[in-house]
């Protein structure tokens, strides 16, 4: 917020400078004039930091590896890693900061991206659906997770027998203090990236690959679900559930948990009633993420949490997206921006107030200058 305010200081300043040389004639008239017009400025101002969504919110703090600085293509991968990170940062409105490393290093089994989130806690079920009934408490913009909670009776660990492995940074944000995730997420140089879009037909979406780790990080996706990591023999594992898991079914009311890949399910948010997206029932991929749907080059279908990934440009991600669903039913709280229909941005408006205080300006000027011929103004 501080830095915000020292931006429209800034311009505060350039405008009084700017109608300095606007009118160096008629002192009084102009000193009036600039004392209602920068009045209604300071307002405008005042109006533009008091837009939340513009200044609070999630924060990911991207450390680049010398891996990517020392790569004569760093600026195109830190740009995409910024691009992805902002679009994360958009849509989420919980006030936490998030850190993660990126690493740009060839993975010998072929994977696009990883990522390595170390800290994963066990949490009871009780507990667990307090925090998130708090938390949907105090959020009430998220109906996703209100709708969620009202329909765990349906899901799994309904009983709340089996406790929950949760992500440290999805802890963080719900308000529980200590140690986060200590997020890695590395690219794989050996593969064909596009770090820009529109993207390639033979090549991959490094954005969109990068959102797909970023909800990993912050708990959906990869280990939101403890079928991989307990098949995979990490023992932390078994016996619990995962954050999506909760959502995880294969009829309406009945709720699925198998690594079967004869298997059907799906990732619901009311009881298995409205399916929101297929999930993935493969092992040689996550058990959180989505069923692979390619599409033709194109990214068409393409989602941004797919298992396993296709050449081509991802959909994008917004508020319409089935990640953002999922992310909302673990308290990942929306943005207005991700909520509403598109508006001109703050600063937009700030800028188009500033340009018309310049063109009235101009015009008083004429108009002062006119009268002097007349003898108006003595």
């Amino acid at each position: 917020m501080l830095a915000a305010v020292g931006r429209h200081k800034t311009i505060r300043v350039a405008l009084g400078v700017l109608v300095g040389h606007e009118l160096p004639l008629y002192n009084i008239v102009r000193k009036d004039l600039m004392k209602a017009l920068l009045k209604l400025f300071n307002r405008g101002v005042v109006a533009l930091l008091l837009v939340p969504s513009a200044f609070a919110g999630l924060v990911i703090v991207p450390t680049f590896d010398s891996s990517i600085t020392s790569n004569a293509n760093a600026s195109q991968i830190e740009s995409a890693i910024n691009t992805a990170t902002s679009t994360l940062e958009t849509l989420y409105s919980n006030s936490v900061t998030i850190p993660v490393t990126f690493t740009y290093e060839a993975l010998a089994n072929g994977d696009l991206l990883d990522n390595n989130t170390d800290e994963y806690y066990s949490i009871s079920y009780s507990s667990y659906v307090s925090l998130l009934k708090a938390h949907s408490a105090a959020n009430p913009n998220n109906t996703a997770l209100a709708l969620a909670l009202a329909n765990l009776g349906s899901g799994n660990d309904a009983s709340g027998t089996a406790n929950l492995a949760i992500n440290g940074n999805q802890l963080l944000m719900l308000g529980i203090t200590g140690d986060p995730g200590d997020s890695v997420i590395n690219i794989n140089s050996t593969q064909p990236f596009s770090f820009s879009r529109p993207v390639g037909s033979g090549d991959y979406d490094a954005i969109g690959g990068i959102e797909h780790e970023l909800d990993e990080v912050l708990g959906v996706g990869g280990g939101a679900s403890t079928l991989n990591e307990c098949l995979d023999g990490k023992t932390f594992f078994c016996g619990k559930y995962g954050s999506t898991d909760l959502y995880r079914y294969s009829a309406p009311g009945i709720p699925s948990f198998t690594t079967s890949s004869s298997a059907t399910s799906y990732f619901s948010i009311n009881g298995g009633v409205t399916q929101i997206v297929q999930a993935n029932q493969n092992s040689s991929g996550d058990f959180a993420d989505f069923a692979p749907r390619c599409g033709t080059g194109s990214g068409t279908l393409e989602l941004i949490q797919n298992a396993s990934n296709c050449t081509g440009q991802y959909e994008a991600y917004t508020g319409s997206s089935p990640e953002f669903t999922m992310m909302e039913a673990v308290g990942w709280d929306p943005t207005a921006a991700a909520l509403a229909t598109p508006e001109p941005s703050p600063f937009v408006l700030l800028a188009i107030g500033f340009i018309l205080c310049i063109w009235l300006l101009r015009r008083q000027r004429g108009l002062l200058r006119r009268l002097d011929e007349r003898g108006a103004l003595g």
